[in-house]
């Protein structure tokens, strides 16, 4: 995964000690606490065997919710390799989703979710996957963790990345809960990403990241749907929000983190009878970004449909 980032040795930054919002992992001496890890291994496990993720019902703060984020991602390393960046939702202006925190939520991006452009997935690598156009930054300098200005932001930051994921939100059936979907790290399993372009801090890059447009087309050209960022959300606002959300957990942004800022308004199913709306019957989801350099930049998330 070198491509993502801008020097060697970047796994060693990366391998941070994950702390709790009182400085440390939870403790789990308890009785209380050992039956809650239980299930959070469990919700684990499950997901990484396509399984419906058991319901999580315990009443607890966000804090202590993401706490157990944090012993669910520790757990998963093993299998799917250190934390890698960062996902936000929920700062979009379209309706809210019941499950997400009002002020947002934020999920751990492993080394074994991201992909590059182009991958290939089939349909039986998720049971709830969908396509989703999203937006991402890669951190580049340790000084976005006091940044306070749109250009402080900005200098912090040194590569825009062609995001595109496919979630996996697969619970059994009527359990998913706010602290639930928290603790599962969203149903996170892949992102793909596409090659990086470079950026400098000035207003002419905040008013293009502000503005920019985007459109997904098909294998054969034909556009699925387009979009601006105008009025969506404002992608520097949303690097401030999580890494402030990140600081309450005692966690920093480290250089070389890739930073999803969420759902820009473009989602396609892929499987059939979903309530969100008919699968997509295309074999390639193509992301492309418009305004932010003088050609598009794209990531491509091709589908195998071959039995």
């Amino acid at each position: 995964m070198a491509y993502l980032h801008r020097q060697r040795g970047w796994p060693a930054l990366l391998a941070t000690v994950l702390l709790s919002a009182c400085g440390g992992p939870a403790d789990s001496s308890t009785t209380g606490d050992d039956a809650i890890y239980t299930e959070i291994r469990q919700i684990a496990d499950d997901f990484l065997a396509h399984k419906p993720m058991p319901g999580f019902t315990h009443e607890m703060s966000l804090a202590e919710a993401y706490v157990w984020q944090d012993r669910l991602v520790e757990y998963m390393k093993p299998a799917l390799g250190p934390v890698v960046g960062w996902k936000t939702g929920g700062h979009d202006p379209g309706p809210g989703f019941p499950t997400f925190p009002p002020g947002g939520i934020r999920g751990a991006i492993l080394e074994g979710m991201i992909f590059p452009s182009g991958t290939a997935v089939t349909l039986d690598q998720t049971r709830r996957g969908f396509l989703e156009a999203d937006f991402a930054f890669r951190v580049g300098s340790d000084k976005i963790n006091d940044a306070q200005t749109d250009l402080d932001t900005l200098a912090g930051l040194d590569a825009i990345i062609p995001f595109a994921e496919i979630p996996d939100p697969y619970y059994e059936a009527g359990t998913r809960s706010i602290n639930g979907t928290v603790v599962a790290n969203m149903g996170s399993r892949m992102s793909f990403v596409g090659e990086p372009l470079m950026l400098q801090p000035t207003r002419e890059w905040i008013d293009k990241i502000n503005s920019f447009t985007f459109a997904v087309h098909d294998e054969n050209g034909n556009e699925i749907q387009a979009g601006t960022m105008a009025g969506w959300y404002e992608p520097l606002a949303v690097v401030r929000w999580i890494r402030d959300q990140l600081r309450k957990s005692g966690k920093r942004l480290v250089p070389g983190q890739i930073l999803s800022l969420g759902n820009i308004g473009i989602i396609r199913q892929l499987h059939e009878g979903s309530p969100r709306g008919p699968a997509y019957t295309s074999n390639e989801f193509i992301l492309s970004y418009y305004g932010l350099s003088e050609e598009p930049v794209s990531v491509t998330i091709k589908v195998n449909r071959t039995p």
